[in-house]
């Protein structure tokens, strides 16, 4: 399902871009005057111009100077209401005055004349040209053409036959505009005057595709356990006995039910798998460890899990169904039938869109640097003034685009997991700090924002909240190796609580290097904290890289994504990579471009630790 997954992704973009350009020429069409645009405003009519009577033609057909086996057809027609005779002999064409019998050749002279007589505004013809070739402004007729050019506000074009004389079409500029507008709404790049083309032949089994993987999707996403709730609905599979443990609890024999998940068989027996996604594959949180025989990886685990770790028997929960003899090791955190409380202690806003949620535990909490908790999220009705956004972020707040009330319904709650800001402090700790981004709705989407992130920065001091954990696999491993960590946005918070660990809590003296990429200043978290850092251990870089502050002459520092800028200035010149590593947390497209720039350095994945909750 990654392929469809990725598939879907990409064609909605591509296809999505020419639904715009379809719109937008769309709308500049009908604002354009159409009689302007098809030339006829200055084009006179055919009852507009004096009629001839043909039948008092003279001069008899059989008299004209050319023998008559050289004739394949005659036809009687006008040209500027003169009778005329247009013979045809094979391909070609030649004219003779049907009065006088004489010949007639299509001049410049005559072509002008004919095109004044075609012409019916205030213009004064310019000058006019034999096209050898054609013109694309009359695309359906070949071979050579007159233009005859006239100075007037449209900048009228009169194309005339040389063959016979007739007035095929008259341009001016506001064709111009709407014929490439045209040739961008049909997708008619090749000029055919047809939308029935194969560019939008594709685009349309592509949007096909779309809705065909959109349904597939929607279907696959979908497992047995989320029907379980239905009256008399069983799962259908047989019951297998699997051993299951963890580092701090014994494996113990489950009898699991074969037909669904480890992540959703687990649950009927009280032992949760963390997940943000509820076991669709697409947040890499519920990983679990075969201790031999691993059941061979999917697509999904190869996206979310690392090729070492595969090699020792990691696998997600949520695409592995148990199977009898099983034996398989997860986190402490999934045993946890209890939730803890907490109180927050403070809640504030660090940037417009991000927020420090500070707790005090009731018992203190034993953690390691790049834990997270999982917050249980009850259904809510928050009005948007509960978030608190100070004055200075209100423009920001407007342009989101948000219902006055935040809603999320149900019964049941939901579980996200928030990594842990604050290095241990000894063995326990009870005061927590979290950075919470809030996730507003796609532009264009009139969708609710994103459940957790509207729970958790509604907080306020005072408030109760519930947790599991702590849990994570995304922690630092002792070695001398030079750490270097690379993060975005909220991604700030297990980054920050492995640096303040290595250098305050171990002393370590190590290479440390820590770089961060923000859209602009205002975005730049605990700043003033890690350039106190910087300047009191010489052993630690901090860097900054903004990517939209193009317009702040104030900021000296680094510019651009951070993957790029960590590239250029440190990584393509560093000469020991294979000696470093890497730990990266941050938004989703960072993370990816990230892994991808140090998989093409040849930084080996054991080396690459990184974690993004499937955010």
């Amino acid at each position: 399902m990654i392929f469809i997954r990725k598939l879907h992704k990409w064609l909605t973009l591509l296809i999505g871009a020419q639904l715009i350009v379809w719109l937008v020429t769309g709308t500049i069409i009908s604002f354009i005057d159409q009689v302007e645009v098809s030339g006829n405003e200055t084009r006179r009519s055919v009852t507009d111009q004096e009629s001839t009577d043909l039948a008092k033609v003279l001069y008899p057909s059989h008299q004209l100077s050319i023998t008559p086996d050289q004739i394949d057809s005659i036809a009687l027609t006008k040209i500027l209401q003169r009778p005329v005779y247009l013979i045809g002999q094979g391909s070609e064409t030649m004219l003779f005055d049907a009065t006088t019998g004489s010949e007639l050749r299509i001049d410049k002279h005559l072509v002008e004349a004919i095109a004044r007589k075609s012409y019916r505004g205030d213009g004064e013809i310019t000058d006019s040209e034999l096209m050898e070739l054609g013109s694309d402004e009359v695309r359906d007729f070949a071979g050579p053409i007159w233009r005859i050019n006239i100075e007037d506000d449209l900048a009228t074009r009169v194309y005339v036959s040389p063959e016979d004389g007739r007035v095929l079409a008259h341009r001016n500029s506001r064709w111009k505009v709407v014929d490439f507008l045209l040739m961008l709404h049909f997708m008619d790049y090749a000029r055919e005057d047809s939308f029935n083309n194969w560019q939008i032949i594709i685009v349309g089994f592509g949007t096909l595709w779309i809705a065909i993987s959109g349904v597939l999707l929607v279907l696959f996403s979908f497992g047995r356990s989320d029907f379980l709730w239905l009256p008399g609905f069983r799962s259908g599979g047989a019951r297998v006995s699997s051993k299951v443990g963890s580092e701090n609890n014994e494996a113990q024999s489950y009898n699991l039910d074969s037909a669904l998940s480890y992540y959703s068989s687990l649950s009927q027996h009280g032992v949760r798998l963390s997940s943000n996604c509820d076991g669709s594959g697409s947040c890499g949180l519920c990983k679990v460890q075969y201790t031999s025989d691993p059941p061979p990886d999917t697509a999904v685990d190869r996206e979310w899990i690392n090729t070492s770790d595969l090699a020792d028997g990691f696998r997600l929960g949520c695409q592995h169904k148990p199977c009898s003899n099983d034996v398989i090791v997860i986190p402490d955190m999934a045993f946890q039938q209890s939730l803890q409380s907490a109180v927050v202690v403070s809640s504030q806003w660090l940037t417009p869109l991000l927020k420090e949620i500070s707790i005090r535990a009731d018992a203190p909490v034993q953690f390691r640097p790049g834990d997270h908790l999982e917050f249980q999220i009850p259904a809510f009705d928050i009005d948007v003034d509960q978030l608190a956004v100070p004055s200075s972020y209100v423009n920001v707040w407007r342009g989101l685009g948000l219902s006055k009330r935040l809603v999320h319904a149900g019964t049941n709650t939901v579980a996200r997991t928030y990594s842990i800001a604050v290095a241990p402090n000894g063995e326990a700790s009870s005061d927590l700090k979290f950075t919470v981004r809030f996730a507003p709705p796609p532009d264009g989407l009139e969708v609710q924002p994103g459940i957790g992130s509207t729970y958790m920065c509604s907080l306020q001091a005072g408030d109760s909240v519930t947790f599991r954990g702590p849990g994570g696999d995304f922690l630092l491993h002792e070695s001398d190796r030079e750490k270097i960590l690379i993060g975005g946005g909220a991604g700030m918070a297990p980054l920050k609580s492995m640096a303040v660990h290595l250098l305050s809590n171990l002393q370590w003296e190590g290479k440390l290097r820590f770089w961060y990429g923000a859209r602009n200043q205002q975005e730049i978290l605990y700043r003033d904290s890690f350039e106190k850092f910087a300047a009191d251990h010489q052993n630690f870089e901090w860097q900054v890289a903004l990517s939209d502050a193009n317009d702040d002459n104030s900021w000296t520092g680094k510019r651009g994504f951070i993957h790029e800028s960590i590239f250029e200035n440190l990584l393509k010149h560093h000469e020991s990579l294979g000696d470093c590593e890497f730990y990266i947390c941050g938004p989703p497209m960072m993370l990816a471009a990230t892994r991808e720039m140090l998989s093409k350095l040849g930084v080996a994945e054991s080396l690459i630790r990184f974690d993004d909750f499937g955010n």
